[in-house]
């Protein structure tokens, strides 16, 4: 079955990484397809193409191979949530314990695009086409809402969306300021012309943890030793928990599933795991 989330969320909007440079990127032929589509669906209904977004069309790659590559989403987090294996700042998003600038940020973290983001994501088969996303984006009333500006969202105008497609994700990023870089190109015929690795500023160090920084740390495992912590830690990011890391405290390395910034994030978080991680348990550090 395939997945879709949206954003319904909204907040003020805050910058709080250093923008960077947006790289040379090329739009593969099924994203400027699916791109074309949505446009297809507007005019129909009478309403203004939107332009291509270089800035955003780099968040929405990014955000593919991420959730590809890392699997942020988790039985808990959503398709709009992100991994801590990047430049960006990590993120759990879901309907439960809502993060807004888990999406509306991430523009601003990745590129110099002045606006708030809000994201479509989706995924099925590796093969998927991008008519069959279009077809299920217009077939659910939340997402076909956003592309349409439908609803709540006919306040809202678009100038500029950005298209990422990896191996069976798609995300779409639609914003409101126009975006100052120059249109993407399309991919031409060589093979790997589409290649962009994900930035990577994260190392080992990272996943352990040992000064207190105030976060609720939804702990699984306690051990004495930091090889037996690690041989945990890998088992749970192969089981999806992409954010887990390990806790260094009273001489006990404890291995975390996840962290939130307050303690009812935390509790809702292990309640939504279900029966598997009952044990489960919250600690301060």
């Amino acid at each position: 079955m395939p997945r879709v989330t949206t954003i319904i969320f909204f907040l003020f909007f805050a910058a709080v990484l250093v923008r960077s440079q947006v790289p040379d990127i090329c739009l593969t032929k099924d994203e400027y397809r699916l791109y074309s589509l949505v446009n297809e669906k507007r005019v129909k209904k009478g309403l203004s193409v939107i332009p291509i977004s270089k800035s955003l069309s780099y968040v929405a790659k990014m955000h593919a191979r991420d959730l590809f590559h890392n699997n942020p989403d988790t039985a808990f987090c959503s398709l709009n949530s992100w991994s801590d294996q990047g430049t960006w700042i990590a993120c759990c998003h879901s309907k439960y314990t809502p993060n807004p600038s888990c999406i509306l940020n991430k523009p601003a973290e990745l590129t110099k695009y002045t606006g708030e983001g809000h994201e479509l994501c989706f995924w099925d088969s590796e093969t998927l086409h991008p008519d069959t996303v279009i077809k299920f984006w217009m077939s659910v009333d939340q997402t076909r809402e956003i592309i349409l500006n439908e609803k709540k969202w006919s306040y809202f105008t678009w100038k500029a969306i950005g298209v990422g497609m990896y191996k069976g994700y798609v995300c779409l990023w639609l914003g409101e300021a126009l975006d100052a870089e120059p249109e993407p190109r399309l991919c031409g015929s060589t093979p790997g012309e589409d290649y962009l690795p994900l930035p990577d500023n994260k190392s080992n160090s990272d996943e352990v943890k040992t000064a207190p920084n105030g976060r609720y740390y939804l702990i699984f495992a306690s051990l004495k030793t930091e090889a037996d912590a690690r041989k945990e830690l890998s088992r749970f990011r192969k089981a999806g928990f992409a954010s887990s890391k390990i806790i260094l405290k009273d001489s006990l390395y404890r291995v975390s599933l996840n962290d939130y910034g307050t303690q009812q994030e935390a509790l809702n978080a292990k309640k939504e795991l279900g029966e598997s991680y009952k044990a489960a348990w919250v600690t301060k550090f």
